[in-house]
């Protein structure tokens, strides 16, 4: 028998990933579609920005573990695409998107370590975390 904690967190995840989708759709809805594709950027980048959010605030602060599977998993699984971004190979030049690669990986990784650094800092420890 599959335990009630086990579904609620299947349902979290089913709940911020159909969340993370549409918020993914109406991104590319609202930026035009060029060869650099920066709506898959944006959300990349925003993506890990929440998850790098998330991972430092329960650092400093527990959070609830549905929480984690709505708002990690789910949505931002969802919201963010490594698979679009390895798509693009197949109908950017070469150049082009070794460059997009490298502004995708390097913009992410900006994203991570800025929203770690802020969030830790501006965000006490409680005293279950110390």
């Amino acid at each position: 028998m599959i335990r009630r904690q086990t579904v609620y967190g299947l349902l979290a995840v089913a709940i911020g990933g159909a969340l993370g989708a549409y918020a993914r759709v109406v991104v590319d809805m609202l930026l035009p579609v060029g060869e650099w594709a920066f709506s898959t950027l944006l959300v990349n980048v925003l993506g890990c920005t929440a998850l790098a959010g998330l991972s430092a605030y329960g650092a400093r602060r527990p959070l609830a573990p549905l929480l984690q599977l709505v708002a990690g998993t789910g949505f931002c699984g969802a919201f963010t695409t490594l698979s679009t971004v390895l798509l693009l190979f197949t109908t950017m030049s070469a150049a082009g998107y070794f460059g997009y690669l490298l502004l995708t990986a390097a913009s992410c990784l900006a994203a991570v370590f800025i929203t770690h650094r802020v969030i830790l800092r501006l965000v006490p420890a409680s005293a279950s975390h110390r």
